[in-house]
């Protein structure tokens, strides 16, 4: 596969992600400057991605993040301002940046998009008519919350990336599998290791958040107590994401038990910083990360497993190795190559690059109720 020049974009106004200049080139001070999730910083880490800020746009189509989370949307232009923290209901969120979206947006206009090979928007962040005046460009959009637009690639865009992590290799345009968290089976460690100039500690069990309602997370569960009388150490989520990303890379273990189940970014997050996951697969929309050998079903299945493997250091290390290997699958190179495959057949077949009277109309009703 040839080196593929990549951006991804999102709006002022998006609630989540890496707040920089689309100077910054440096993996860990993107990473680092998040609102809140890691997202798909394998794109800049691993591909040499560009990242942008784009000015919000007044047309249909850009509103669209009005309509992804309803109940915050209201304050969202907050954000051109202010930090996530200053939102109404979100102020235990604890951003990565100091400053505010707004303070690196340029406009979508500014930008020679047909230097690139594939665009990635968070949400829709570029309008329709300027997608289409760069035929050579392979454009996509991923809706931040994965709940709408997903079933078809719409607004003249190529592709939809649905959040998935199937292994599914997508052959045309339309819709791809394509995860939140797009990163490697040691991205994260790597990104890590040379932030902290050191290795890790390898000590202790990461909770995963879900695992309890409390938010802030401020002390252990009752259900994770038996792991704790087995002496070993419960680290517990943190707010703000280099903190927390470094307590997941100091552990040996991250394990989820109870609570809501998750689509399971953070565990292929977990496995990528060098942990090991252990947990239910019935409570992982992505089932595939959770290897048979790591599959538990109660507490004392997890108690039990990780007392065989303390004893046992080789099996440790084949189970983190076959774990990451299933990251290295799902989480980047099937989606890699979907998006190789996708560029070649727009390039290919202009008929691709066509919007018409049909479409036009088909999105205008798909949503009618943006205000």
């Amino acid at each position: 596969m040839n080196k593929l020049k990549i951006a991804l974009v999102k709006q002022e106004v998006y609630q989540d992600l890496y707040v920089c200049s689309h100077e910054e080139h440096d993996p860990a001070r993107i990473l680092f400057s998040s609102q809140g999730r890691v997202g798909p910083i394998g794109l800049m880490a691993e591909l040499g991605a560009d990242f942008y800020i784009v000015k919000e746009e007044p047309e249909r189509e850009t509103q669209i993040y009005r309509k992804v989370i309803p109940h915050i949307a209201p304050y969202l232009h907050l954000l051109k301002t202010q930090t996530l923290d200053k939102i109404p209901g979100q102020e235990f969120k604890q951003p990565g940046s100091s400053h505010a979206n707004g303070e690196f947006a340029v406009s979508c206009y500014d930008i020679d998009w047909g230097k690139y090979d594939i665009v990635i928007s968070i949400n829709v962040s570029l309008p329709t008519h300027l997608v289409l005046s760069y035929p050579n460009t392979l454009f996509g959009y991923m809706i931040g919350e994965a709940n709408m637009a997903t079933g078809k690639a719409r607004f003249g865009y190529d592709i939809t990336l649905n959040q998935m992590a199937r292994g599914i290799v997508a052959a045309h345009c339309g819709v791809v599998d394509f995860p939140y968290t797009f990163v490697a089976g040691n991205t994260l460690e790597r990104i890590m290791k040379e932030a902290l100039n050191r290795p890790s500690q390898k000590k202790g069990i990461f909770m995963e958040i879900n695992s309890t309602k409390e938010r802030p997370v401020t002390q252990v569960p009752a259900h994770f107590k038996p792991l704790q009388d087995k002496g070993f150490q419960i680290i517990l989520h943190r707010q703000r994401i280099a903190e927390n990303l470094t307590c997941i890379y100091d552990s040996k273990y991250f394990v989820k038990m109870g609570g809501r189940s998750i689509r399971g970014n953070s565990v292929a997050e977990a496995i990528s910083l060098g942990s090991l996951a252990i947990m239910n697969r019935n409570e992982v929309i992505h089932k595939e990360l959770i290897i048979d050998e790591c599959n538990v079903k109660s507490m004392d299945e997890a108690v039990s497993l990780i007392d065989k493997i303390e004893r046992n250091p080789e099996l440790y290390r084949k189970l983190l190795d076959k774990q990451r290997a299933v990251v290295d699958r799902y989480f980047f190179e099937a989606p890699l190559q979907s998006l190789s495959n996708c560029l070649t057949e727009k390039r290919n077949n202009r008929k691709t690059c066509k919007y018409g009277w049909f479409d036009k109309l088909s999105d205008r009703l798909c949503f009618f109720k943006i205000k």
